[in-house]
């Protein structure tokens, strides 16, 4: 009898092991969903030391050679999402500060950005055509699309932010990014389905706007 009872006791420790083992492979087959970052936070958390930003979310590197690098910052990289091409100023032409200096296109669109500050492109990146996703997760390194030779530098740079000024008004344009979207949920066939849960995942939520309301972001945000 205490010879059955011992098999039947290290058989319960078997069969408890072997279920406790399947439970363990079936949780690791399943995939794990990282939690979202939030998509311009991380942007801002990002922002490189000595990086210039405008107030239409491209930003401004000085390079050594006395150019400017330009790009579009991680805010607007994050909402943005798949970029189809990007369209660049040709060598040699004039830029001004806050005027239209090359697009986005993306599924039939066209969103222009405006240059950070005056003077004539000298350089283009092609390659981040090659790879726009690279462009988006990298928007500070891969991320330039060209560099322009300034004229106005100083009077520029005064009217750009930098450091912690730079990166507390991304975390504020975060905030009021959400807000914008909260307030025109009142048109969800525009927006896409990516608010019908309730909440509000806003990477990547440009590939989903259109019409009236894709318009009243770019003015309010790009420009």
């Amino acid at each position: 009898m205490v010879v059955l009872l011992f098999l039947l006791t290290v058989l319960g420790f078997v069969a408890a092991d072997r279920i406790l083992r399947l439970k363990k492979a079936a949780a690791a087959s399943r995939p794990v969903r990282e939690p979202a970052m939030p998509f311009a936070s991380q942007a801002a958390q990002e922002l490189p030391g000595g990086l210039f930003v405008h107030s239409g979310h491209t930003w401004a590197k000085l390079d050594p050679s006395g150019a400017v690098q330009v790009g579009l910052d991680g805010f607007a990289q994050g909402i943005l999402g798949r970029v189809d091409r990007f369209e660049l100023p040709p060598d040699g032409t004039k830029l001004r500060q806050g005027e239209p200096a090359f697009a986005v296109l993306q599924s039939g669109k066209r969103i222009e950005f405006v240059s950070p500050v005056d003077g004539v492109v000298c350089a283009v990146n092609e390659r981040i055509n090659a790879d726009p996703a690279a462009a988006r997760k990298e928007p500070y390194e891969k991320g330039w699309a060209f560099m322009i030779r300034p004229s106005n530098l100083s009077r520029n740079l005064a009217k750009l932010r930098i450091g912690a000024e730079a990166t507390a008004w991304l975390e504020r344009e975060v905030r009021s990014f959400t807000e914008f979207l909260s307030l025109h949920r009142a048109v969800p066939v525009e927006v896409g389905a990516t608010l019908a849960d309730g909440g509000i995942h806003a990477d990547g939520i440009m590939e989903s706007m259109d019409g009236e309301i894709l318009q009243i972001a770019i003015r309010k945000y790009f420009r």
